[in-house]
């Protein structure tokens, strides 16, 4: 609704206003006693400007405090309150300014509800069309794997050296295909809330050589110093899948992003009141134009790409929404100030843009262990 500048009589009018009408009171007195004396003149002139000024003062203090009312109710608006409108008064400035509020109150409620209701039925439609697409992709991908590995094994018959090699192949993309639908699958499972952690007593020490030992083929092929601190830690009330899924995410990233010779790191260590993760790995870093959004679903950065082009970008994501729902923390730090002093020591002829940057991923669990939370589902 437009302002109708015609109502509005501003505070310094009603000031000016006020002053005009008592000078031109006292002028008039003054007249009309100008027989009298001079100090009659100014006892008369001293008590029409106390009255001017307690009447001038009246105004000013109800339209401040107008004002001030109308500022809790903006603040209200912006801290999402819109469930209550202005109540407005006369046809001042203040009482359009309500009005303007009022009609801006009545756009955002429905704009917002509308907004909000929409993008919930969106959000829900993709994630339940995610899940059951992941759902009955498993099935058929399985079966494929299954014959693939019948085949291989001659048990269908002898296989020459190209069909040996093709089927491999197909092998490997069908792996890939299966990794990304187990991964869309908890990712599905994270946004509608329905994994489950169950803990129970678990040996965190052996769940990372688990992983290590996963990996180990590749550690070796790529001739990368592995490096493990391991304090003494009792048993400790985690999830163990979920721990694994952990510890495997990002040991996979290090070793995939680790040139030949680099290094690995692995510290785990009693934190009080939590145990500290550690994974340092003097690879390729992150760029830090692109460091806030590695958290992200779907996103890989550029440069990693560039070593590695198979990859979902839905990994980190996961361990992220597995530690924080876990009552832990995660984030990192690259360059990985764990290793890269001892890099640039062994390589000070190169330039700053051509060492590896390395990351450092930190991982706290509390030490009293996962928090249990109630699910139907759980992850891969």
């Amino acid at each position: 609704m437009p302002i109708n500048k015609n109502f509005i009589i501003k505070l310094s009018d009603k000031i000016l206003l006020i002053i005009v009408v008592f000078a031109t009171l006292f002028v008039f007195a003054a007249i009309f006693i100008f027989g009298g004396s001079i100090q009659q003149i100014l006892i008369l002139g001293g008590i029409i400007y106390i009255i001017s000024f307690f009447t001038a003062y009246g105004v000013s203090w109800s339209f401040s405090n107008r004002i001030v009312n109308l500022t809790f109710k903006v603040e209200e608006m912006a801290a999402g309150n819109l469930s209550k409108k202005i109540k407005i008064k006369g046809k001042d400035e203040v009482a359009q300014l309500a009005n303007a509020l009022n009609e801006l109150i009545s756009r955002l409620q429905t704009g917002v509800a509308q907004n909000v209701s929409v993008h919930k039925e969106l959000a829900q439609a993709k994630t339940d069309f995610v899940a059951i697409a992941s759902h009955q992709l498993r099935t058929p991908l399985s079966i494929i794997k299954w014959y693939i590995d019948y085949m291989l094994c001659g048990d269908a018959g002898e296989l020459r050296g190209e069909q040996k090699k093709f089927l491999n192949e197909v092998y490997k993309s069908n792996e890939r295909l299966i990794e990304l639908v187990n991964a869309l699958l908890d990712v599905s499972r994270i946004d509608l809330g329905t994994f489950a952690i169950e803990p129970e007593p678990t040996d965190i020490i052996e769940k990372a050589n688990l992983a290590l030992k996963k990996f180990s083929t590749e550690i070796r092929a790529k001739k990368i110093k592995l490096e493990k601190r391991f304090d003494a830690l009792p048993l400790l009330k985690l999830d163990p899948r979920l721990t694994t899924i952990v510890f495997e995410n990002i040991i996979s990233n290090a070793v995939k992003y680790t040139t030949e010779n680099g290094t690995i790191r692995l510290v785990i260590k009693r934190a009080e009141p939590n145990i500290l993760i550690k994974i340092s790995d003097s690879g390729c870093g992150i760029p830090r134009e692109v460091q806030p959004k590695i958290f992200t679903k779907m996103f890989r950065a550029d440069n990693v790409k560039r070593i590695e082009s198979v990859g979902t970008g839905l990994g980190l994501y996961i361990v992220k929404a597995i530690v924080k729902k876990s009552g832990g923390k995660i984030w990192f730090e690259s360059p990985s100030l764990d290793l890269l002093l001892e890099k640039d020591q062994k390589h000070d002829d190169l330039p700053l843009d051509k060492r590896s940057q390395g990351t450092t991923f930190y991982i706290t669990i509390p030490l009293k262990g996962m928090k249990k939370k109630i699910g139907t589902k759980k992850l891969t």
